[in-house]
């Protein structure tokens, strides 16, 4: 079935957004993000900075001839007057730069715990890295500049790619829709539509992804969590083995029972605690995980904080991944850690999940669960806002 481009008047409702574009068709939005929040993104300058960093992912791709040269930069990277075309691409500028990290808040009707980064690039005139697939969402914001996009009106799972490139670029050209886009606009593009990028003025573009796991990586993952729990890391010992089992030979009713061993494991609460941790882990393993803030602050001093100050907020950057136990409670997930809820904490935790400062005085309960907030705190999933602010 074609799913040709359409251009909405403003970003969908929840309902709309699952039910007519999530996995099924893209979507263009003129002026969808709000001026103040593109007035606070990255610049080109700190872009070109935050790749000089090691810890930073970052590489430069040539129009040329599709030459793909990864960070850390150097200022002399980027003496690139008489160069051709080319393109800098960033990840995860959410968590170096807070201020571009605000644009998520625009996206939370999409399901923010699948939330793996935003991708920032810079292209000169010309530039682009080619007709491409995704395997993830994206909704593609455009930032200073322009840019001319192609994008394709059906799934692609059979691509070709041009050989013997560090890219994948498809070989053939992209049957689609062509828009130009500028300071504003939002482009989504569902996983498997080929889309194509043409810088018609230099250009910032950033693109917050969501990227879900291969079943390798969540069976990877969990059972290294298993692994860490003995109690939870049951050996097959082969009870209820007969003799069609006997020498080399594996009967349906073992091979059955190693299936239900593999379930068992799954139907447990402790699963979905780890699934809680998981979804809020960091898609950047170079990203120190659930450490403390260099001035950490002991509970007496949090709380005269949280009573001479407005309030806490959320920060944007700060993945929280939330859902029901089967005991009747709710798993807080938190750069891969989890904390058992209850129903008076989850008003609070839902609270600070809209990203608005709260304070004692429009959310008492905040005094009743200090111990659980100097902690988020103190691992940075919280900060302050000053009465000033």
């Amino acid at each position: 079935m074609s799913s040709s481009l359409i251009i909405l008047d403003a970003l969908p409702s929840i309902g709309d957004f699952y039910a007519h574009y999530w996995n099924k068709r893209p979507f263009l939005v003129r002026d969808a993000i709000d001026p103040i929040v593109m007035d606070g993104l990255i610049t080109p300058d700190e872009l070109a900075g935050l790749s000089m960093e090691d810890i930073v992912r970052s590489c430069m791709v040539a129009r040329q001839d599709w030459a793909c040269k990864f960070g850390p930069f150097s200022e002399e990277d980027f003496n690139t007057d008489e160069e051709p075309p080319w393109s800098l691409l960033v990840q995860n500028v959410e968590q170096f730069h807070p201020d571009t990290a605000t644009l998520l808040r625009a996206f939370n009707f999409a399901p923010r715990w699948l939330m793996d980064d935003i991708m920032v690039s810079y292209s000169t005139k010309g530039g682009t890295i080619g007709g491409h697939v995704d395997s993830y969402h994206v909704f593609l914001v455009q930032g200073q500049g322009a840019r001319s996009w192609t994008v394709g009106r059906d799934h692609i799972l059979d691509e070709a790619y041009i050989d013997g490139l560090d890219l994948k670029i498809l070989k053939d050209p992209i049957v689609g829709d062509t828009v130009e886009v500028t300071s504003g606009d939002v482009l989504y593009i569902p996983p498997h539509f080929a889309h194509e990028g043409a810088t018609l003025d230099d250009a910032l573009t950033f693109s917050v992804g969501f990227l879900g796991s291969k079943l390798s990586e969540l069976y990877v993952a969990y059972g290294q969590y298993l692994a860490e729990h003995d109690a939870l890391d049951h050996r097959y010992v082969g009870s209820g083995l007969n003799a069609t089992s006997a020498g080399f030979a594996l009967s349906i009713d073992a091979a059955e029972a190693l299936r239900d061993l593999l379930g068992d494991a799954l139907n447990t609460p402790a699963f979905l605690e780890w699934l809680a941790a998981f979804f809020s882990g960091s898609s950047n393993d170079d990203i120190a995980a659930f450490s403390e803030r260099d001035n950490m602050l002991s509970l007496s001093a949090f709380t005269e904080a949280l009573k001479a100050r407005t309030g806490l907020i959320k920060p944007a950057y700060v993945k929280f991944a939330l859902i029901p136990s089967s005991q009747g409670t709710y798993s807080l997930g938190f750069e891969g850690e989890t904390f058992d809820i209850n129903d008076a904490a989850l008003a609070v935790v839902l609270s600070l999940m809209k990203e608005n400062a709260i304070s004692i005085d429009d959310t008492p309960a905040l005094l009743d669960h200090l111990k659980f907030l100097h902690m988020l705190y103190n691992h940075q999933a919280l900060e302050f806002m000053d009465r000033a602010t």
